[in-house]
């Protein structure tokens, strides 16, 4: 590695933690105002980590271009559906509540301070868990095109996340991760160009795909949906990560920055162009990928990526669409630092957080991530691999009840831990690739591919209206036996 690219890792570093600094806000945990480019660059950067770049996009080499259903339910449902129905909702249920977290706003909403507590627990703890996977895949990533050790690379990168976070607060996150998505779509964009030059054009490209035989996971070639669970499996996949992350804390606090509903509707279409060509056109440089590389050489998913990285990019470009993975790293461990120092320390104490109180919390989140990424243990890594669904078990449901204005507390406990629970003994007594028969129940393979997610929200939403229909008749008693 040659001195100039040391010196753009280190303005990379640099410019990071400065602009963080100078776009910081007069509240940790509140954005102030902040353009709409900048948080639709923001919301993507947060929504897309190095998971869905490397890891899905080496996917697209084993199942073809049905993987582009995932990119399809991100810009629909990840994002137009959220900025269309969710985003402003959201802002105006915050400004009248006066909350600063996810946590807070729900349990602002149903006067309960020990859902306040709930909610803050359980949000700050799995995202700490969820922001070492992050940490360590960035790492990884680094010390593969820098002279450093993995354990240089991480604690590095921590400390340089640690810095933006205690430094900028959210306004200064919002910044730094709209710079992080524009790097993410420059890499996306120079892979996917060399991609096509080298398979002749997409035209070219899509006739020499599909006239390869189908495989066993794509079983109808590769520009078809498959038949049974592997189709089954891509569609699980779209709907987990397209309606899943509606109740993700760090997105959700992504809406308090929004000034008016025209403000939501402008970053729209910025959020959904970039979506598309960050994770669809990775996926599509994946799907292509069969042409370029062959199934002995991509006996990982993870090294399909890389792969075409150091076979069609030159040096120059190979650093900077690794900057662009470690741009998308980082961006998602900002934001589950900051909503993971926040839900912890602001919900679990209802104290705001400045000073010494917000330097702590964060010091604190970012150091057992970075201890967490360190300490790699199969509790560690099922935890992250589940975190996502767990939180939308327990909160999603409470969440788009609160926007339609059917706030209720004693049906948001009841939805919350039922939901939460659902999905935690699915996981493991239920669902195939995770269960470990800790219950001793045996469940019918005809179910075990269900994923945990739909268990979970089936759960929270048959609890959620039961609880509503029980406050319901509460009320009506109440009102009957009531002296006149």
């Amino acid at each position: 590695m040659n001195f100039g690219f040391i010196v753009l890792w280190a303005g990379y570093a640099l410019l990071l933690v400065f602009l963080a600094r100078w776009a910081r806000g007069k509240d940790h945990l509140l954005p102030g105002r902040v353009g709409s480019a900048v948080q639709a660059l923001a919301y993507v950067a947060t929504y897309v980590s190095a998971v869905a770049l490397v890891g899905f996009g080496g996917l697209c080499h084993r199942y073809g271009l049905q993987m582009l259903l995932i990119a399809a339910g991100n810009i629909w449902f990840g994002t137009w559906f959220v900025y269309r129905f969710l985003a402003w909702p959201t802002r105006l249920w915050q400004r009248r509540l006066n909350a600063k977290t996810p946590g807070a706003l729900l349990g602002a909403a149903i006067g309960s301070r020990a859902f306040r507590l709930f909610a803050g627990l359980l949000t700050g703890g799995l995202l700490v868990v969820y922001a070492s996977a992050v940490f360590k895949g960035a790492a990884m990533m680094l010390s593969g095109v820098t002279p450093l050790p993995f354990s240089a690379s991480l604690w590095i990168l921590v400390l340089l996340v640690a810095l933006s976070v205690t430094w900028g607060g959210l306004r200064g996150v919002l910044y730094t991760e709209a710079l992080q998505g524009g790097i993410m779509l420059a890499g996306v964009a120079l892979l996917l160009f060399a991609v096509f030059r080298a398979v002749g054009g997409l035209s070219t490209g899509l006739a020499a795909l599909s006239a390869l035989p189908p495989t066993e996971l794509a079983n109808r070639g590769f520009l078809r949906l498959s038949e049974g669970p592997q189709g089954l499996f891509v569609l699980t996949l779209a709907a987990v990560t397209s309606i899943g992350v509606w109740a993700q804390p760090q997105l959700i606090q992504r809406h308090f920055a929004l000034s008016s509903r025209d403000e939501a509707r402008r970053a729209a279409p910025v959020a959904m162009l970039t979506i598309a060509v960050v994770v669809g056109g990775t996926y599509l440089a994946g799907g292509l990928s069969r042409l370029l590389i062959t199934p002995e050489e991509a006996a990982s998913p993870d090294a399909v990526i890389p792969l075409l990285v150091s076979r069609l990019l030159s040096l120059p470009g190979q650093q900077l669409f690794a900057m662009a993975i470690v741009s998308a790293s980082l961006s998602t461990a900002s934001a589950l630092l900051h909503i993971a120092a926040g839900s912890l320390g602001h919900d679990l104490t209802g104290r705001r957080l400045e000073g010494a109180a917000w330097k702590t919390a964060t010091a604190a989140c970012a150091l057992a991530s970075g201890l967490f990424a360190a300490k790699s243990g199969t509790i560690i890594a099922l935890l992250c691999t589940t975190s996502w669904s767990l939180i939308a078990s327990a909160i999603l449901v409470p969440y788009l009840a609160l926007l339609a204005g059917k706030a209720d507390r004693l049906a948001a406990w009841a939805s919350s831990l039922g939901g939460l629970a659902a999905a935690s003994l699915w996981y493991a007594a239920g669902f195939a690739p995770t269960a470990k028969g800790l219950l001793g129940v045996q469940v019918s393979p005809a179910f075990s591919g269900i994923h945990p997610f739909f268990v979970g929200i089936a759960f929270s939403t048959g609890l959620y209206l039961l609880g509503l229909l029980v406050t319901s008749w509460s009320s009506q008693a109440q009102s009957i036996s009531a002296p006149e």
